[in-house]
Order: structure tokens, then sequence, then C-alpha cells
């Protein structure tokens, strides 16, 4: 199976990152985290003689009953698009509760729903639209034509483009349940995870020449939400970015850190500042993106200890955890970002 690397700086950029994991340095880590490593039978991959795939495992739940798993889906490149695909990720809860994180671009949909069909979803319980840009909304149509939805969680924020508009009257007139979360919610996803929300704020202020580049003032109005189980943890902060992680580190600090993230902003270097990584402490980070933007974000992740996923290298990227801080991450495809199988104990 073809896989989307960079193609004309793919060799700097091999060389760079060989380079960088010869040099980083690991840190210690109180969670136990395990990357699966057995192998099915190989594709032709681009880059490599022999490419495993493991999408077999990733949709296999018997291993998942009673865990809480997370799904980061590798959506496609849609040529001529007039945005990345975007993000969507699919979240089960221990007790079989399903949310879905933002749904990509519309022509995202087919795929979205695939994976869901395939998983033998029938319902999602929560879908969360972390902010009104087409990237993270544009596929909830042909989402919710497919899927029962019982609950919305979205932001306050009211945007003028016609998918947004759309989005809105689709709600009301499915009269599917709506909740606008803001900063101090805590909510709960099934019966053993607890949600601290940390963004938008509750009092939304419009700049001046609203809706006039409002692209960054959109994208720092992404719901922050940390998921806790038991002693386990993990992040979705949307787009924000680097101003944005600024303000929250500064109110809440050590209360943000967690081992599982998702990269903000699809791991662009607008976002995912070192002082929000080192703040943060993963020990596990997913970039979501149908490319990738650059090398920086990723240097910066490893330099921190952060084992580093990206969606367009690793295809779907599946983690599985306990409420003991036990991790196990299966990727579909292996990498150069992640070549090196690694195991991270007390």
């Amino acid at each position: 199976m073809k896989r989307r690397i960079l193609k004309t700086f793919f060799p700097l950029l091999l060389v760079l990152a060989i380079c960088i994991s010869l040099t980083a340095c690991n840190s210690n880590s109180k969670s136990n985290i395990s990357q699966n490593t057995s192998t099915m039978e190989p594709d032709a991959g681009e880059g490599s003689e022999t490419q495993i795939d493991r999408r077999s495992e990733i949709m296999e739940r018997s291993r998942d009953e009673g865990k809480f798993t997370i799904y980061y889906l590798d959506l496609p490149t849609i040529e001529n698009a007039e945005d990345k695909s975007g993000d969507s990720s699919l979240l089960i809860s221990p007790d079989g509760k399903v949310m879905l994180i933002d749904a990509g671009l519309s022509q995202c949909a087919p795929r979205i729903i695939n994976f869901l069909e395939e998983l033998g979803i029938e319902k999602i319980d929560y879908f969360v639209a972390s902010h009104p840009h087409i990237d993270h909304i544009g596929g909830f149509f042909g989402i919710a034509d497919k899927f029962e939805i019982g609950k919305v969680y979205r932001n306050k924020v009211e945007y003028t483009t016609n998918t947004y508009k759309k989005f809105a009257n689709e709600l009301e007139s499915m009269n599917i349940p709506v909740k606008y979360l803001e900063e101090g919610d805590e909510i709960t996803f099934g019966s053993e995870i607890q949600i601290k929300v940390y963004n938008p704020p509750a009092v939304i202020e419009y700049p001046k020449d609203y809706p006039n580049n409002s692209t960054q003032f959109i994208n720092d109005s992404s719901i922050v939400m940390k998921f806790i189980y038991g002693e386990s943890t993990a992040l979705f902060a949307g787009d924000i970015y680097i101003t944005r992680e600024r303000d929250l580190v500064k109110a809440y600090g050590d209360e943000l850190q967690t081992d599982v993230i998702k990269a903000n902003h699809h791991g662009a270097d607008t976002s995912n500042s070192n002082r929000w990584i080192k703040n943060i402490q993963a020990k596990i980070v997913v970039a979501m993106n149908d490319k990738i933007d650059g090398m920086s974000v990723y240097n910066n992740f490893i330099k921190a200890g952060t084992a580093y996923y990206h969606t367009a290298l690793n295809g779907h990227v599946k983690v599985i955890m306990d409420n003991q801080k036990n991790y196990t991450v299966i990727n579909q495809y292996d990498n150069w970002n992640n070549a090196a199988p690694e195991k991270t104990g007390n």
C-alpha cells in the first residue's frame, strides 16, 4: 500500500531523524508503554522492501474489553481540497460507550463510516466538535446520516461559514441534544472516565474585525479535554496555538500533565511549543495530518522523551490503556519515526 511520505525531502529527513534518535535522551517514567511488534502479512510499501500492515490487529477488539481505547484515524488525502483532511478520533470507554472527536472534511466521511462499521459500532453516544473549522466538522453530515448520535458537545463560538451554518441547522433539525462546553466543566464518559474541560473560556471575546482573519481565534477556541481513567490520562486540545498553550500552562500548570496526547493543530509548529511539551510530560503523542508540515515539532517531542506517531507515516494508531498507567500502542505501519520499538518501565 502506498504511503504518503515526503517524496522530495524524505532522504534528508530520514538522515536527520536517525541522527536525532541517536542523540535524544530517554526520560524516566512511571508508565508502562509497549509497542505492538507482531508481524502480519507484508504489503509493498514506499520507502521499504516490505511494509507490515497491522490493520487487522487495530480492528480486533477482544483485548480491549474493560479498557479505555483511542483510535487516531488516518484520513485520506483529498486532492484539490480547500483544507487539510483534518482530525477524527474514536474513543471507546471501558463500559462500551462511544465518542467521536471531530470528523475531518466531508470527503473523509466514507472512510470514517467504514472504520466504524468494521469495528461493529452501531451508535455514537457522543460527538465532540472541537471547533467549527471545516476540517473538523465537515464529515459530520455523512456520519450523522449513518449513525444515531446521542449527544453533541461543542463550544459557543458562532461562525459565518456555510459549513458551520449547515452543522448548526443539522443539529436542530435532527433534535440532537447539545451541550456547550467551557472552561471549568466536568463531564463523564461512561461510568469510569472523568473529563475535565480547560478551554474555551466561559466568556467568548470576538476580535474586532470578526470573522475576518479569524483562523487563530477559531483554533484558540478549541475544546481542551483531559480524560482521567484511574491513574491513566489522555488529552485532546484541538488546534490551539502557542499563545493559548501558554495561557493554559500559566493557569493550570501541572494539572495539564498527561501521558497520552494528540498533537495540537495537526502537529504544526504554530502549536506544540517547548513550554507546552515540557509541561505536559507526555509519554505518547499522535499527530494527525495527511502530510508532514516540518520536523521541528517532531524533534522537540523526541528530545522530551515522547514516543511520536504520525498518521501520514503510521496510518491508524490505536492506544489501549488500563487504569494503572499501562499503555499499548498499535500503529498500522512502521516508519522512520518509530522504527525502533521501545518499552518504558518503572
